[in-house]
């Protein structure tokens, strides 16, 4: 009889971790069944062929509607025999409500920890494992940075697999390099990003992977400063959302990802120290060689496939990159660690373990 796992997304802010993880179990006969809301496995276009059921969560009223929700769920959890539930964003009072109503039952849970500064001093965290005891981190530095837990087991996995789609893109300039996501000061440095495209070739086109608010006064104030320098041909915006064929797209044309974690900016509060940023492991996943703030040089997974920078030296070091860019590109491939059926098969025999 095959074993049934339920992969749980209810935030719907860190699907593209789950197909790792669905292709994983069924490479080892897993019967699995996505539980979200209809807009994250809509716009996840393999999600439809790969899970055996889908389970609508559906969050539109208040507290007490969101955990009726839950004990609507808890139930239908245990009517299907789901031997196995993994919440892959395992934080947040939706999730303490679940993990509490469902404390006693016999199902297995697991959990993808997206930030680790709620083990162990998060009050909600704690609450959630007393249910949750087998904890997955997308890093092996940030799970270095853990302390030891007496009652959790901690892993890490890497989510490398993403949609391989149809769609093409023109390259118009020599070098494509890609900053992930929309323009946000707090997840980049933007200021020094102006000062750096400022003085880069024309042969590079710097392309913000991802949705900008053009109505946000931060992006209006980025934009601003473009024009103001006359780099509005160089820089590629988006200001709708970025379909998984056009991510794809962009993605298999890029030469450079460019992460934009710098320290004592706000990038930095979070990204390196408490988290690794999304554009990391999708640099992993497709073997595009990264720029690096020298700050992170001791992250075992930078050790391959990276050229490190301060401020200074930015301009200097992408010019560095340029040549070795082939050799670059080849430590990635040949790095094992960044093998997709590695991750899979790790993640999926450590779920099955337990």
């Amino acid at each position: 009889m095959k074993i049934k796992v339920a992969i749980i997304e209810i935030g719907g802010s860190h699907d593209e971790c789950i197909l790792t993880q669905v292709n994983g179990l069924k490479e080892k006969g897993c019967h699995l069944v996505f539980c979200g809301t209809t807009a994250v496995f809509q716009r996840n276009s393999l999600f439809q062929n790969l899970f055996d059921e889908f389970y609508e969560v559906k969050l539109t009223g208040g507290k007490k509607a969101a955990f009726k929700e839950m004990r609507k769920l808890n139930k239908w959890l245990k009517k299907q025999a789901v031997n196995k539930v993994i919440c892959n964003t395992a934080q947040g009072g939706h999730i303490r409500n679940l993990t509490l109503i469902s404390l006693f039952n016999s199902i297995k849970y697991h959990g993808i920890l997206h930030t680790i500064k709620k083990i162990p001093n998060s009050f909600t965290q704690k609450i959630i494992s007393l249910k949750i005891k087998n904890y997955f981190v997308l890093n092996d530095t940030l799970l270095e940075k853990i302390p030891p837990q007496k009652k959790l087991t901690i892993n890490s996995f890497y989510p490398l697999d993403y949609p391989d789609l149809s769609e093409s893109v023109d390259k118009n300039k020599k070098w494509f390099v890609t900053i992930i996501g929309g323009v946000e000061n707090r997840r980049k440095d933007l200021k020094g990003f102006i000062d750096f495209a400022s003085k880069v070739s024309e042969d590079i086109q710097f392309i913000f992977l991802g949705k900008s608010d053009f109505k946000k006064e931060e992006v209006i104030e980025f934009k601003n400063e473009i024009y103001a320098q006359n780099l509005e041909h160089k820089i590629l915006l988006f200001d709708h959302f970025v379909s998984e064929a056009t991510f794809d797209a962009y993605l298999k044309k890029t030469d450079l990802i460019l992460p934009l974690v710098h320290p004592n900016t706000p990038s930095a509060d979070e990204y390196f120290n408490r988290q690794i940023s999304g554009a990391i492991n999708i640099a992993f996943s497709y073997k595009i060689p990264m720029l690096i703030h020298k700050e992170y040089q001791s992250w075992e997974d930078f050790q391959t496939g990276c050229l490190f920078y301060d401020m200074q030296t930015m301009n200097s070091t992408l010019e560095e990159f340029f040549k070795l860019h082939g050799n670059l590109k080849k430590e990635l491939e040949n790095n094992p660690k960044f093998v997709t059926a590695f991750q899979r098969e790790k993640f999926a025999a450590l779920v099955l373990e337990k």
